[in-house]
């Protein structure tokens, strides 16, 4: 992993090396070093992966990388409330207030790889880092940047077609999701199949993450399949 740490925005410094996450990418399995890798060399990358595989550490890792050495502007993360966030019903707050349980995974893997409240808050007010829906992505045109497209299987494809068709050349996008914790009553395929889609074509990939690092007993949880 490069060292190439300094990102320059407003005459200000930010310093996106730290101990943690150098000693995170060396305990990082080989397909997650692939999918690492996938991310920063290629345009689009798939990842379709039950949870607890390290998709969004892996894809949080590799666009700070990618920050980091100036190849992208900013790292934009997306998630879409789903009918399970939205049953909650009113929830007190501005509209940021409402939307900020979407991006605890966000910032969860930051924290992991060694970022805590001031380094975020520091990144999000200089446009380094931004935490989105795609109700604000309308009309909007997303350049350089590295996009974290995350619980991809609950969006259907005329959300996904809104997102992708947002994206420039000069970004790295990484869409991540897993079939099996769908949070929408209506199950959709389009998830896989636009992510397949998009991995075949020469500015993509497709990567696999198999392993549960949560443990047997979240293995085991992930396997059992209602049918009543």
């Amino acid at each position: 992993m490069g060292k190439t740490t300094k990102v320059v925005e407003k005459e200000k410094t930010l310093d996106l090396y730290n101990s943690d996450r150098e000693e995170f990418y060396t305990r990082m399995s080989a397909e997650q070093k692939a999918m690492y890798n996938s991310i920063r060399d290629n345009i689009f990358t798939f990842c379709e992966a039950n949870a607890g595989s390290g998709k969004t550490l892996c894809s949080v890792n590799a666009m700070v990388e990618l920050l980091a050495e100036g190849k992208i502007s900013k790292i934009i993360y997306i998630q879409k409330p789903s009918e399970r966030y939205l049953s909650n019903g009113f929830l007190p707050g501005t509209a940021e207030d409402k939307l900020e349980m979407l991006y605890t995974p966000l910032y969860d893997a930051l924290n992991t790889l060694g970022f805590f409240d001031s380094a975020i808050e520091e990144m999000i007010d200089k446009g380094m880092l931004q935490c989105v829906s795609d109700m604000a992505l309308r009309g909007v045109n997303i350049k350089s940047a590295g996009v974290i497209l995350d619980e991809g299987q609950n969006l259907d494809y005329h959300t996904l077609k809104l997102i992708l068709t947002r994206c420039s050349d000069d970004s790295h996008i990484v869409m991540i999701g897993d079939s099996l914790q769908r949070d929408n009553r209506r199950a959709s395929t389009d998830f896989v199949a636009y992510g397949n889609y998009l991995a075949e074509k020469p500015f993509g990939n497709k990567v696999k993450l198999t392993h549960n690092y949560r443990g047997i007993f979240s293995q085991t949880a992930e396997k059992f399949i209602f049918e009543g």
